[in-house]
């Protein structure tokens, strides 16, 4: 199966959209998505950190790891944003 090809943006927004609705993970953050030479999987993104609370940070992103696996799957980010070309 193909995966659809998104900017980044649009990626951090579903991401953040999605972590907006997480309970109690109001202040945790990711950093924005980063491109990456595609994995095993074929995943061309990361998210290179979160800013927050370790506890919280650890929490929220366990509680997204279904959504975030999800993404992966489906999204690759634009060739074009990926650094020096790629």
């Amino acid at each position: 199966m193909s995966k659809a090809t998104i900017s980044r943006r649009v990626l951090d927004s579903l991401i953040r959209a999605k972590l907006a609705k997480t309970n109690g993970c109001g202040n945790v953050e990711p950093l924005p998505v980063e491109w990456k030479d595609p994995n095993a999987n074929g995943c061309n993104w990361e998210i290179p950190g979160w800013t927050g609370d370790a506890k919280h940070v650890a929490t929220c992103t366990e509680q997204l790891r279904d959504y975030l696996r999800f993404l992966r799957d489906q999204f690759d980010i634009l060739e074009e944003e990926a650094p020096n070309g790629r």
